[in-house]
């Protein structure tokens, strides 16, 4: 690096020397001489350093004109008759008379330095400007307020071509992002970028070029050296996409259009309702209307039950009607007084019955029953059902559930099954059966899943009959236990992934974590296990589910979503969760083949998981068809009776079952 200096000094100038020692020294250094003020002005455009002598004629002023050529100055002055002049401008450096060589040496050389680095600095960041510019991913750098640089693909997403232009369009960073709820720049006042800082997981709204909304992940690095803040951009608008397509398809049915079960559930499991009123109705006989009419009349006769039933509850605008699956139909009511709602009940089964369907030259003629509900519990689903199974058995068109409704049965069966459990804890006859998952491309068996099963009087009992018993009778994370220290012993010296259920009842435990710290100290199997959870409605909270799975996954395991697709599903927090499987509920594989909803769910479940980079497992493969379904589809593993039942050692003939698709 060349680099001159101008010296303004006549002392200097005669000292040949000094100058002489100079040249010598500061090999990279040119050096040139004059105190005239023309010669001086004359290579200004080339200088970086101009020492001058005080006195010099017009100093002051080119000394001014030399910092706004970004030229560094250095005075010479006299520490007696030029002192009041130097403190007046003491903007500027200075070397005192008498000069010594080794103090103008070393002030050139700093000078020097500090130049070298500038440009280095200027280097580096070309440097990097070039890399950012080639990156895919849209990128800023801003102060908060204007944008400082922007890379190429943010240009073009916004249909700009120069930084000019947007800081022109946009004096404002915030102003090219939509306020919008649920959003980055939803409140106008929020400090955005003090957000950024506190969570690197939000989401900002943009219109690009075209108009179109485009959804990006945003984070934010700050950079100490400029104080400024490197944004990037990560467009999700396919995966938001991805998951609107799911909860349209998984919340409303396919049929009617109308919300679900699984819309109301999800509904009630996240306070988004405060039902007071719930009403379940059933249509009595519709299977022999299928059957005697044909599928396509049965599908008419439920559209035209939903009209009826719309029409009916228009009449109150806090009503709301679901459709339950086959035919079912749900009423909510909120904050409405019980006379009220039962008499739009009595209108509409009066309603149903006086109306004959008239379809393809048949006149059909349909009564149904309804149970409804008015407890102050988070039962209502329950007992509604109760009470519309009571009103079915006393031929009752509906029916309102009163305590004595509740079957005493039940709870004798509780008592028996608490205590067959307790036992089965005390003489360790709680044990595992595995299942293989068979990788549908290699049919060769790659893990297997630990299902639990309980020793009763020589007979090996299902969990169906002692595991919601067990949650009841606070004997379940017992029960998770036993699994993960059976599984873990038998899995020790196998090369093979196993996975154990748990559930958000163990994950909230706050041992439950340094359990299995503990016995993966004790077996080899950290990099074979996966924890299957069932995401479900006693989740309480989520930001508990999400680190207990990071810290999992940091320990080298690896975490299913079990059931996907039973409706519990959260598809905002899927997004958020560190997992590797999706598990693809039994209600929909089982059905794959016979019904296209099912069919057409599980496509788009197995579609948004590759999107995601998760693998699929679809259970309940119990048949060829079912299987040649699902792996058509691209599902990753199958599980089911197909291949295996459940066993009691983790073996298997991988040969016959090459055999069963050849």
């Amino acid at each position: 690096m060349h680099f001159d200096v101008l010296i303004a000094d006549d002392e200097i100038i005669n000292d040949k020397k000094l100058i002489k020692s100079m040249q010598k020294t500061l090999k990279n250094v040119n050096l040139s001489f004059t105190t005239n003020e023309e010669e001086i002005i004359s290579k200004l455009l080339s200088l970086n350093l101009l020492i001058i002598n005080i006195n010099t004629q017009n100093s002051i002023s080119l000394a001014k004109k030399c910092r706004n050529e970004n030229i560094d100055v250095i005075f010479i002055i006299d520490n007696t008759n030029t002192l009041d002049i130097a403190y007046s401008i003491e903007v500027f450096d200075f070397i005192y008379k008498p000069i010594f060589q080794n103090k103008l040496l070393f002030k050139i050389e700093h000078y020097v330095k500090i130049r070298e680095k500038e440009k280095e600095i200027l280097k580096q960041k070309e440097f990097s400007s070039i890399i950012l510019n080639n990156i895919a991913t849209p990128i800023f750098l801003t102060d908060g307020n204007s944008f400082l640089f922007a890379n190429k693909n943010f240009l073009k997403i916004l249909g700009f071509e120069s930084l000019e232009e947007i800081n022109k369009s946009h004096p404002c960073v915030s102003g090219i992002f939509e306020k919008r709820e649920g959003f980055l720049f939803s409140d106008k006042k929020n400090n955005w970028l003090e957000s950024l800082e506190t969570n690197n997981n939000l989401k900002v709204l943009i219109k690009d070029y075209k108009n179109k909304e485009r959804i990006y992940k945003i984070q934010a690095n700050y950079l100490k050296q400029d104080a400024n803040y490197l944004i990037f951009l990560d467009d999700i608008t396919h995966e938001v996409e991805y998951k609107n397509e799911l909860i349209k398809l998984l919340y409303t049915d396919n049929l009617t259009k109308k919300p679900n079960r699984a819309k109301l559930i999800d509904e009630l499991q996240h306070n988004e309702i405060n039902i007071n009123s719930l009403a379940i109705i059933d249509i009595n006989s519709f299977k022999e209307i299928n059957d005697f009419f044909g599928n396509k009349v049965g599908d008419l006769v439920l559209i035209e039950i939903t009209n009826i039933i719309e029409k009916e509850i228009k009449k109150l605008a806090t009503l709301k009607l679901y459709k339950f699956p086959s035919d079912t139909y749900c009423i909510t009511g909120e904050n409405i007084g019980k006379n009220d709602f039962l008499a739009i009940i009595k209108n509409i089964v009066s309603a149903i019955y006086k109306q004959s369907i008239i379809l393809e030259q048949h006149e059909i003629d349909t009564r149904v029953t309804v149970g409804i509900s008015f407890s102050t519990k988070n039962n209502k689903l329950i007992t509604a059902d109760l009470a519309l199974q009571a009103a079915k058995k006393d031929n009752k068109d509906y029916l309102v559930f009163y305590d004595k409704l509740d079957n005493l049965q039940e709870y004798e069966n509780n008592m028996k099954w608490t205590k067959k459990l307790k036992n089965a804890l005390l003489e360790d006859k709680i044990i595992v059966y595995y299942q293989p998952l068979i990788n549908n491309v290699t049919l060769q068996v790659d893990k297997y899943e630990c299902l639990v099963r309980m020793i009763d009087e020589d007979k090996v009992i299902s969990p169906f009959f002692f595991l919601d018993i067990s949650k009841k009778s606070n004997q379940y994370t017992k029960i998770t236990r036993i699994v993960i220290d059976k599984a873990f012993k038998k899995f020790d010296t196998l090369d093979y992934e196993f996975s154990i259920n748990i559930s958000y009842e163990d994950i909230e435990d706050f041992t439950f974590l340094d359990f299995i710290k503990e016995k993966m100290k004790k077996y080899n199997v950290k990099n074979k296990v996966v924890f299957e959870i069932l995401e479900d409605e006693s989740i309480k909270n989520y930001d508990i589910l999400i680190k207990f799975i990071d810290e999992i996954k940091n320990l080298g395991c690896k975490v299913a979503l079990d059931d996907f697709g039973s409706g519990y599903s959260n598809f905002e927090h899927i997004l958020k969760m560190n997992v590797d499987f999706l598990k693809i509920d039994a209600s929909l594989i089982k059905n794959i083949v016979t019904d296209k909803n099912s069919l057409k769910i599980t496509k788009t479940i197995i579609e948004f998981a590759k999107s995601l980079g998760l693998k699929t497992i679809a259970e309940y493969v119990e048949n060829e068809e079912i299987f040649n379904t699902v792996k058509k589809l691209g599902a990753d593993y199958s599980q089911g009776y197909y291949f295996s039942e459940p066993k009691e050692t983790p073996e298997i003939n991988n040969t016959s079952i090459k055999g069963k698709n050849e």
